[in-house]
Formats: structure tokens, C-alpha cells, sequence
């Protein structure tokens, strides 16, 4: 059973990750973000510009691996909660020849704190890098770059910050880690 305190903090986290969400449609083209995957991808990027530049994180709620690349845990709670409140509209729209989900921003705010300057600015940062490629270059972009997701299970929750280090500096880590692993088990022989 939680206790309290726990779900007093996945509350917390739930209502950051809904503003974050809420944020992106609102600096997305025309107060909207057409598609899962654009969305998911911007989450994710927003994440890593705040932890490149800021002490702390964007937020804890769990980006997960999904075939597409990093994507938001309970995607569908939160954003049909936003929706319910109030805070954001999904309308239907294509992709090409293809049926997706656009979700646009309305004056209604979502519940919770407001989001800090520093956040606005790690998901402003998100959205003009993602403004002028498509959710596959995308999807692209995070197969080709993103360690943590390479290294998980489907469904799993990554560990995203590993994405932020070269992958030069990770082969020197996981030989001083091994080497001071064999140090270890040769002092307990």
C-alpha cells in the first residue's frame, strides 16, 4: 500500500509532467502539437536542455522506451486529464495520408504550480529544435543517439541522463567501473 507521503509526491509529479505537456502545445506552432510522437519527443528533449543547463531536473515523471524512441509514461491519464480539465483540446488531424491526434492548448490552465522560467525556457529550446523535423527524423534522432533507450527493455523507464554523456566518456567510465571491479574481486580472493 503507499503510504502518503508517496502518492503525495506521484500528485506532484503528475501535475509538473501536465504543465510541461501543457507548456509544449503552447509554444508549438499555432498553440498546438500535432501527434504522440512529436509530443513524446519534445518531453523528452525539454528534459535534457533543463539538465544540460540547470541544477536538478525538468521533472521525475518516467520517460519510457516505445517503439518510436523515449515517450511519456501514462501518456493517456495525463493528457486525458488535461483534456477533462479543460486545459488542452485533442482534435483529430493527418500526418500525410495518415489519422493522428492534435492537441491544442486552451486558456484554461492546468492544475498545479506554474512552471519556473527556466523550464519555459529548456521546452522553448525543445520545441525550435524539433519545429522543423518530422516525428519519424525524430524517432530518427533518439534511435540514433539515445543510449538509455538502445539499452531498455520496451516499456521500461530510461534513464535519460546517460543520453547527456558522450559516448566516448561512457566506454572510459565502463572500463574504470571494470577495472575497479576486478581490483576488488582480486583483493577478496
Amino acid at each position: 500500500m503507499l503510504d502518503a507521503t508517496h502518492m503525495n509526491r506521484d500528485d506532484q509529479q503528475r501535475r509538473r509532467a501536465k504543465q510541461i505537456i501543457l507548456e509544449i502545445t503552447k509554444q508549438s506552432s499555432g498553440n498546438e502539437c500535432a501527434g504522440n510522437v512529436r509530443l513524446f519527443k519534445i518531453f523528452y528533449f525539454a528534459h535534457l536542455v533543463y539538465a544540460r543547463h540547470e541544477t536538478g531536473y525538468l521533472s521525475e515523471w518516467p520517460i519510457v522506451k516505445m517503439p518510436y524512441g523515449p515517450g511519456i509514461d501514462r501518456f493517456e491519464e495525463i493528457i486525458g486529464e488535461l483534456t477533462r480539465e479543460g486545459a488542452i483540446q485533442q482534435e483529430s488531424t493527418q500526418i500525410g495520408p495518415y489519422p493522428a491526434t492534435s492537441f491544442r492548448a486552451t486558456d484554461k490552465p492546468a492544475e498545479g504550480p506554474p512552471l519556473e522560467p527556466a523550464a519555459i525556457e529548456a521546452i522553448r529550446k525543445a520545441v525550435e529544435f524539433t519545429s522543423d523535423k518530422t516525428g519519424a527524423q525524430l524517432s530518427d534522432i533518439t534511435h540514433e543517439h539515445s543510449h538509455s533507450w538502445s539499452e531498455a527493455e520496451m516499456g521500461g523507464e530510461l534513464n535519460i541522463y546517460i543520453d547527456l554523456v558522450s559516448s566516448k566518456e561512457r566506454q572510459r567510465v565502463q572500463e574504470s567501473v571494470s577495472g575497479a571491479a576486478a581490483a576488488i574481486n582480486e583483493a577478496w580472493k
